[in-house]
């Protein structure tokens, strides 16, 4: 037996001592938030060092900052401007509830997926395929911002509404205004919280001394400055799926067939995860994405080997699920089916998966795709997708039920 596999048999052994198995933390006033064993154990392994002691601080710090599962505090650093347009108080309370009160986050709608503490394990995780998103390292996939930058509040309020296509996330198409807004305040609280521990713990790792306060508003000031990340997209010189004419017919229809020659061509290579047509079955190797890959392949460990990763399992890894590229054809276009979703897509890739950013020649007279050939492969994706089964609508009381679309 290897020394690192007897050392991990160990690690599990004085987890499960320790009250550290499965999805469950150890016994605790309920109403704390969960640390991150996961991120603390995996910084252990990549660095060697004892994260024990950095938890116990961290879990302090975050109790006095941003409070408990139903009271949650909003840092004194984000107090003031620019930070108090990232959340408010009252929805912050309406979000969270409290004893007395049911939460529309923690009691009603999102926290039997993705767990009191945005942690993406709640209670019926996982069966779930896709996971639900874990908040706390602060990627988001489906955004109106590229690839490294934060969403916009808007971006997170429309999956809300809008819901994901093929996956078990609802659109909430019951709640109020006023509620979504709560929501989504909550979301970016617990997401900046949960990055916030986050960096405590890799300071400690790292044999840091930043200071606290400057940790915080770093991140907070990325969140601030997402609508600074905004672009503007020249709309092409041809019609685009869902402006069709009799006039214009001709030339969308070319469009589409260049489309379709970029798809599957060496430039764009789109085939080559997502099939020939677009059916999802391309020659690619199956991969993960970036949540799984953070506690397995970047520290060094197989995703594939169970034995391996039981140790971090039992710290709060979910099994990984190998990734399956987008059926084109099927229809769920989970960040939106407008041709300007599309784009954003293809132009920025999507956060914390394999999907990467498109690759554009530096000028017109280079080898390489150009700003026009992402709009005729977004003609292509629209001529192809199909309209999905109708949406899961969330009740008020997170029961889910079909609408017709």
């Amino acid at each position: 037996m290897k020394s690192s596999t007897r050392h991990w048999i160990l690690a599990g052994s004085l987890a499960s001592l320790l009250g550290l198995v499965g999805c469950r933390e150890p016994i605790q006033d309920a109403n704390l938030h969960e640390p991150n064993y996961l991120f603390a154990h995996s910084m252990q392994i990549s660095q060697d060092t004892e994260m024990d002691e950095p938890l116990l601080q961290a879990k302090t710090l975050l109790k006095d900052w941003f409070g408990t599962v139903d009271a949650p505090k909003i840092p004194e650093a984000l107090r003031e401007a620019p930070y108090t347009e990232l959340f408010t108080e009252a929805n912050l309370k309406l979000a969270s509830g409290d004893s007395s009160v049911p939460g529309l986050y923690s009691s009603q709608q999102c926290a039997s997926c993705h767990g009191l503490s945005g942690q993406g394990r709640g209670v019926v995780a996982a069966s779930q395929n896709p996971y639900p998103r874990d908040f706390r390292p602060g990627w988001f996939k489906y955004k109106s911002t590229p690839r490294s930058a934060k969403p916009l509040k808007a971006d997170i309020a429309r999956v809300l509404r809008k819901g994901l296509s093929g996956t078990q996330m609802p659109i909430f198409d019951k709640l109020k205004d006023s509620e979504i807004d709560a929501l989504v305040d909550y979301v970016v609280f617990l997401s900046i919280r949960g990055e916030f521990e986050r960096a405590l713990l890799q300071d400690a790792a790292m044999g840091n001394e930043e200071e606290k306060e400057d940790l915080l508003t770093a991140i907070a000031d990325r969140w601030v400055e997402a609508s600074d990340a905004t672009e503007e997209f020249e709309p092409p010189p041809f019609p685009l799926v869902g402006s069709e004419t009799p006039e214009n017919a001709e030339q969308l229809a070319a469009s589409i067939q260049k489309g379709k020659e970029l798809f599957a061509g060496p430039v764009a290579a789109c085939s080559q995860c997502h099939g020939e047509g677009g059916n999802g079955t391309g020659t690619k190797l199956p991969d993960y994405d970036d949540w799984t890959k953070e506690w397995t392949a970047k520290i060094g460990l197989n995703p594939d080997d169970l034995d391996e990763i039981a140790p971090l399992m039992a710290r709060g890894g979910m099994k990984p699920q190998h990734l399956k590229p987008r059926s084109i054809v099927e229809g769920h276009l989970r960040g939106g089916r407008e041709p300007i979703d599309i784009y954003r897509r293809i132009r920025y890739g999507i956060a914390g998966s394999p999907m990467p950013a498109a690759s554009l020649a530096a000028s017109s007279e280079d080898t390489g795709l150009q700003p026009d050939d992402l709009w005729h492969l977004v003609n292509y994706v629209l001529s192809i997708a199909q309209v999905p089964p109708p949406p899961i609508s969330s009740t008020p009381t997170g029961d889910t039920v079909a609408v017709s679309p």
